[in-house]
């Protein structure tokens, strides 16, 4: 089943520098800010409806302690374009785009470490 919605929490001083990444990396599938709540420290992003979520929180959090989510793509060059938006938008390659056959057949993807340390993968079963 696919997910619905996932949220990350930001802490306050990285708040700027990691919303910036994602609102880069991301546009790539069509992603953008559709919800905004508590004065711009909550924003919901996505290309029809808010799935993924950010939260602003003072103090620490535990983000990048293994932390691994992944968005579908719809074809290969939305995955290497992810990966360049990525890069380009403040995070650190993980891995370029490519075929990945140990996790199956015509798995294709990219991963990009977020300012705050989350291991962010686009992916692709699209066989091109």
């Amino acid at each position: 089943m696919p997910i619905d919605h996932f949220s990350i929490r930001v802490p306050a001083e990285k708040w700027d520098v990691t919303k910036a990444f994602y609102e880069g990396a991301l546009k790539p599938l069509g992603y953008e800010i559709l919800a905004t709540f508590m004065e711009g420290s909550v924003i919901g992003m996505g290309d029809q409806h808010p799935e993924f979520w950010l939260t602003k929180v003072d103090g620490s959090v535990n983000a990048g302690d293994g932390t691994h989510f992944a968005f579908r793509a719809e074809a290969r060059k939305q995955v290497d374009e992810f990966h360049a938006a990525g890069v380009s938008s403040g995070g650190t390659s993980n891995g370029e785009g490519g075929l990945r056959p140990h996790y199956g057949p015509n798995y294709y993807g990219s991963f990009v470490h977020d300012p705050i340390g989350n291991n962010v993968e686009v992916v692709t079963r699209s066989p091109e």
